[in-house]
């Protein structure tokens, strides 16, 4: 059976999870405010507990995302705003609605004006996305929201999906680290069906996806929403657990929680904190390099952040250059001006002394100069078919390079 997770399994997830998130996944929670988050979830009676896959029941309702999130362009930062998005590691999230409240009566009093019947959103507006679903379905119970990706933002619900009935998988839909589309999904390698699903934006829009075309359309549409609603947008779909067991990739969360706790162990001893992190990724991690951060820059657009980070070798990688580029998170690498590791697999620039993962939603934290360590991390085996390159290799983001498997290019 599942286990219940205790407080320093929250804290180790919280940290790992920017660790392994790939430069996305959304801006981190602090120790302490991951800390909070697991005191008041327990304060409310919850038992925070994660059950493996393979225990969900074939008959059980499952719920995944379709959802984007990023940059926007500056003329629709002047129409929405950043839609109340999270700025800082301990912003509030969800949106704050006075926030959202706020820029809808500055919009009422310019360009968008109210309707006698518009009703402003609350508190609850994502809630209310997954009503619809429900009341869609005439179902009345969900076993679980399956996770995307290795992301921050989940350090909130493993805390809190038990006040709602439901248990935390340990799975993912994207494998061992966050990714941009939904179409990155191990649902799609596995055929599972995306509709229909429901969409809500932080203005209270709900809007219902009868049918599209494949998993890539739906993030299409998404993003086309999201760009119109300050750079975010999502919603659930439904599946069976017998599909989730078929599509989810089983471990990527108890994985991040055992990485966190070595890298708080280490961190707490003053051993070192990348070591801890290799020793206890069991093979499936990479050092990549070594160095301190040369230029930093990033792009808003089409509801995404792109760009690169640039990195000078010190130590064993003294005199070497490193190069990634990406689109919220990281795909495409090069050592010395050759391209190197890519997606699927995961690149993690991190805090060599704390082993915090560096967010590419928080340009405060690439300070040129600062010292930092470079991690490979193995994604899920599946990816390497070839629907899996499709979707998640260097062609999907338009680039004409060869994806080499971590595992066989640190054997070379």
């Amino acid at each position: 059976m599942g286990r219940l997770l205790k407080r320093e399994d929250i804290l180790a997830y919280a940290i790992a999870s920017t660790a392994l998130s790939t430069g996305g996944g959304g801006v981190g929670a602090s120790l302490e405010s991951a800390g909070k988050m697991y005191d008041e979830a327990v304060e409310k009676g919850a038992k925070p507990e994660l059950v493996n896959l393979s225990e969900v029941p074939d008959d059980a309702i499952v719920t995944s995302t379709v959802g984007t999130g990023g940059g926007v362009q500056t003329e629709m930062k002047m129409r929405w705003g950043s839609g109340g998005g999270r700025l800082t590691r301990d912003s509030p999230y969800p949106p704050d609605p006075d926030a959202i409240k706020d820029r809808i009566m500055e919009n009422d009093a310019t360009f968008c004006p109210l309707n006698t019947w518009s009703e402003i959103p609350g508190s609850g507006f994502r809630s209310l996305a997954q009503k619809k679903l429900m009341e869609i379905l005439g179902i009345n119970k969900i076993f679980s929201s399956l996770f995307f990706e290795v992301s921050p933002g989940n350090t909130r619900g493993l805390c809190t999906m038990p006040l709602e009935g439901m248990k935390a998988i340990d799975a993912t839909c994207a494998g061992y680290r966050a990714a941009p589309e939904i179409s990155q999904t191990g649902l799609n390698l596995a055929n599972v069906k995306c509709t229909p699903a429901v969409v809500a934006t932080s203005w209270g829009d709900i809007l219902v996806f009868d049918k599209v075309l494949n998993f890539q359309r739906a993030e299409d549409l998404v993003e086309g929403v999201a760009l119109y609603s300050g750079g975010s947008a999502g919603g659930p779909f439904a599946l069976t657990g017998k599909e989730a067991k078929k599509g989810a990739i089983p471990g990527p969360i108890s994985f991040t929680i055992d990485i966190g706790k070595a890298i708080l162990k280490a961190s707490e001893s003053g051993d070192d904190v990348v070591e801890a992190f290799l020793d206890a990724s069991k093979g499936r991690a990479y050092k990549l390099f070594e160095g301190k951060i040369t230029r930093f820059w990033k792009d808003d657009a089409f509801t995404f952040i792109w760009g690169e980070s640039h990195f000078k070798g010190t130590g064993e990688y003294a005199g070497h250059r490193f190069r990634a580029w990406y689109k919220n998170e990281y795909h495409i690498s090069w050592f010395d001006g050759k391209p190197y590791v890519t997606s699927p697999d995961g690149i993690n620039v991190v805090d060599p002394k704390t082993g915090w993962g560096l967010g590419n939603f928080w340009p405060g934290e690439w300070e040129p100069g600062r010292p930092v360590a470079i991690i490979g991390v193995k994604n899920d085996e599946r990816w390497e078919k070839p629907m899996g390159l499709k979707l998640f290799g260097p062609q999907h983001f338009f680039f004409d390079i060869k994806h080499v498997p971590i595992d066989k290019l640190m054997k070379k």
